[in-house]
């Protein structure tokens, strides 16, 4: 039996299985909230696991493991980074939930006014991130399975978005959740398993140390072998792109508290570090077996092509959960923002719960044909990542911390939050053509920071939404 038909069976047995399982979920969860939110329903396990693997997805397989490659412990930094992203998102879970929320501009509505140029701006920064992840998910599994299967890349892509589609249309993120779930356990377990076989495949870690370099497995040096400014990158980058990542967000929506919210959040966080290890550990023991590849990325895709077939059944297995988790999550994301801030909200706002099911699973392939058609254009995985978080950060992040802390006085305004927006991206975008050496993104920041204060003081509203809600409470 060759390499690829043992990866075809074990993922045919693991996708039928899961697709049963959210075909099942779709079924008793039909209306539009399960579809958008989940229902709002969801326990601590479910979240935790979502968010779990969700958040980590083919990142962790090609990118991260790339980044242990070349960088030692440094992929544990990374995933610090993220995950305290996580945990702050943490403070805003009681809000969230008390305002009910279903996506990111209604966020936006509720702090600055209903005004059609901003919600249109946020509509389409709330898309970036989840379409970016999409699209590396998408290259993470073409990358690591045409090495070794020796199907086209193009080719793969296309099946695997097909088969995503299994995982969203039946019940979006109701099914999407659960089947994340499931993904996140096997995800667990074989973190464990192939750790424990890479260990010894590479002689044990005393013999590993003797084949890198100290810099890459030494503490704490090696969490920062990737370079001072990388990291800084990352600070800027990874950081607020975690605290402006609407699938976040989603999970906080579809709790069915705020407390089950934190919990679920703490969880998935202290679970990602944890990943970060891994990550890690298994890129510094591929480097000490093959320090010659010529891209950091193609380290996982090595990896597969020295295991023996057994094990290669299950590791494959693994690399599916984990890819296919993200990949429906970040569908459901965009369309949720299709169908609900433009379709629902400009185009038919009586729109009836059954076309709007019909219109979200339409978009849905269209969403993902799309993601594939960019993926083959573009298909470098770290870069998608680090670009959407990086302009996402630049629009959303100012905006919505700083609207959070001043929503109870009258400073705020649309304007404000616009020139805001628009302005963190045009210095994120000139920054990076130009090509400064300090991280684009810091100058996008700083762009947002200055256009919410000077742009909320030019055009202070009178009838701010704290006004407005006050006079209703006095009323």
């Amino acid at each position: 039996m060759n390499a690829t038909l043992v990866i075809v069976l074990s993922s045919i047995v693991v996708l039928s299985a899961a697709a049963v399982f959210s075909i099942w979920i779709g079924r008793r969860n039909k209306s539009s909230e399960n579809w958008s939110v989940g229902g709002r329903s969801l326990p601590i396990y479910v979240v935790a696991g979502t968010q779990f693997a969700t958040g980590m997805g083919g990142g962790v397989l090609v990118a991260h493991i790339g980044i242990g490659y070349s960088a030692g412990w440094s992929a544990v930094t990374y995933n610090v980074l993220y995950s305290i992203g996580i945990v702050i998102l943490v403070l805003l879970a009681n809000w969230l939930k008390e305002h009910k929320f279903t996506t990111m501009p209604e966020i936006f509505k509720k702090l600055y006014g209903d005004h059609k140029i901003m919600m249109s701006i946020v509509t389409f920064l709330a898309i970036v991130v989840p379409f970016g992840w999409l699209c590396t998910q998408l290259v993470a599994f073409g990358s690591l399975f045409s090495e070794i299967t020796g199907i086209g890349f193009a080719t793969l892509l296309v099946i695997f978005a097909a088969i995503s589609l299994l995982f969203v249309l039946p019940g979006g993120l109701s099914s999407v959740a659960w089947t994340d779930f499931i993904f996140g356990c096997v995800m667990v377990v074989m973190t464990i398993v192939s750790g424990f076989y890479v260990l010894e495949l590479a002689g044990g870690w005393s013999e590993i140390t003797s084949k890198v370099p100290e810099s890459m497995v030494s503490f704490p040096e090696g969490f920062g072998a990737v370079g001072t400014m990388t990291i800084i990158f990352w600070i800027l980058a990874i950081f607020p792109g975690a605290l402006t990542n609407q699938m976040s967000y989603q999970r906080i929506y579809a709790s069915s508290s705020a407390q089950v919210a934190k919990k679920g959040f703490i969880i998935a966080a202290i679970v990602g570090v944890i990943s970060g290890f891994w990550a890690s550990f298994m890129g510094i023991a591929i480097f000490s077996m093959n320090p010659d590849l010529t891209d950091p990325e193609l380290a996982s895709g090595w990896f597969l092509t020295q295991i023996p077939l057994w094990f290669m059944a299950i590791y494959a297995s693994f690399i599916i959960a984990t890819i296919m988790s993200t990949v429906s999550s970040a569908v459901q994301s965009v369309v949720v923002n299709l169908t609900t801030d433009i379709y629902q909200s400009y185009i038919n706002p009586n729109v009836s719960d059954n076309k709007l099911l019909k219109l979200s699973r339409i978009l849905s392939v269209i969403v993902i044909a799309l993601a594939v058609l960019l993926a083959l254009y573009y298909p470098k995985a770290l870069g998608w990542l680090v670009a959407t978080y990086a302009y996402s950060a630049s629009g959303l992040l100012v905006p919505i911390f700083g609207g959070f802390l001043l929503r109870k006085s009258n400073l705020l305004s649309a304007k404000g939050a616009i020139g805001s927006m628009v302005l963190g991206i045009a210095c994120a975008a000139i920054a990076q053509i130009i090509g400064t050496d300090i991280p684009y993104v810091a100058f996008g920041i700083l762009g947002s920071l200055v256009g919410f204060i000077l742009f909320n003081y030019m055009y202070k509203d009178k009838n701010s939404v704290a006004d407005i809600e006050k006079s209703e409470l006095e009323a």
